[in-house]
């Protein structure tokens, strides 16, 4: 289970398609968005509004019997909490990223198109790209090896900017789906020593 952790649900479209190359034919991933929340995530006031409801649909997908669950947001909301609820694995595409990036190069950049709120990022693809890679350029102009796109709303043009540059460009949202499906096949998931069970308690969130 892919959460979109935002109530915007054109934001993000052909969900599978986007990601279909990082996992197997085999694979279901199904998409869900948030019901409350905001419209997009761009600020740790977002972050901090959305990631309740977050664990609230971490929780019903554990319940519901997906085998991993993917925050599809770089700054990973609700990802650690959800962590500590859940004991099939969950992932963020912020973290796995920058652990991805770690393994391919030494200096790392996240870049993101500079003037374009998350909203705005399909309105017209060609001007986000345009502007995406004039930020790349400074990056690697500044000594950048590996490259991080800074949201998953930009799934899809990573490979795109890979192929002009000529270095690794990392997609967070594909990443983690791939390092969730990986978990799931070798059976390992969250430590509990390091995200323990939390306690019972009453706790009241919309239902």
């Amino acid at each position: 289970m892919v959460i979109v952790p935002i109530i915007s649900k054109e934001v993000i479209k052909n969900n599978r398609k986007r990601v279909q190359s990082y996992v197997r034919p085999d694979t279901q991933v199904d998409f869900i968005n948030i019901d409350y929340g905001p419209a997009s995530i761009e600020s740790r006031y977002d972050h901090d509004m959305a990631a309740p409801f977050v664990v609230q649909k971490a929780e019903w997908a554990e319940k519901n019997g997906y085998d991993a669950v993917v925050v599809s947001c770089m700054m990973d909301p609700g990802v650690k909490a959800a962590k500590e609820a859940l004991t099939i694995p969950v992932v963020g595409p912020g973290e796995a990223a920058h652990q991805i990036a770690g393994i391919l190069g030494e200096k790392v950049a996240t870049i993101y198109p500079r003037g374009i709120t998350v909203l705005e990022l399909h309105e017209n693809p060609e001007k986000t790209y345009k502007v995406l890679l004039d930020n790349a350029k400074k990056a690697l102009a500044d000594g950048a090896q590996v490259l991080i796109l800074g949201c998953t709303g930009l799934t899809g043009v990573g490979k795109r900017l890979q192929k002009e540059l000529g270095l690794p460009v990392l997609e967070g949202e594909g990443l983690a789906l791939s390092i969730a499906q990986m978990l799931v096949d070798v059976g390992l998931s969250q430590s509990k020593l390091c995200y323990p069970k939390p306690a019972e308690k009453k706790r009241v969130l919309p239902t």
